[in-house]
C-alpha cells in the first residue's frame, strides 16, 4: 500500500503510456470503509485525467484545473488518505 503524497505524485502513478487505468482507493469515516476509483492521467495538452468510480461504475474526464472541485481526491490527498492500491 503507497500512500499518494501529492498531486504531482498521482500523475506519475496515473500516468501509462499504454493508457491504462491505474487502481487507488481513499479511506473513508477514518478507514472504516474504502472507495476505489481506477484512473488515468492523459499529460496531453489539456491534461485530462479519465476516472472510473467503482462504487457506481461512474466515468468522469476532467480538466486537469477541474479535479478538485468535481471530486474528493485533492482533499483526501491532502488528509493522507488516498493509496495507489496493491492490485494495480
Amino acid at each position: 500500500m503507497q500512500k499518494v503524497i501529492s498531486i504531482e505524485h498521482l500523475k506519475i502513478l496515473a500516468n501509462r503510456e499504454n493508457g491504462d487505468f491505474v487502481q487507488f482507493y481513499l479511506l473513508l469515516a477514518g478507514g472504516l470503509a474504502k472507495s476505489g476509483k481506477r484512473i488515468s492521467y492523459r499529460p496531453t495538452d489539456e491534461k485530462h485525467w479519465l476516472i472510473i468510480n467503482e462504487i457506481d461504475d461512474s466515468y468522469q474526464k476532467l480538466l486537469d484545473r477541474n479535479l478538485s472541485k468535481r471530486t474528493l481526491i485533492v482533499e483526501a490527498i491532502e488528509k493522507g488518505a488516498f493509496y495507489l492500491s496493491d492490485i494495480s
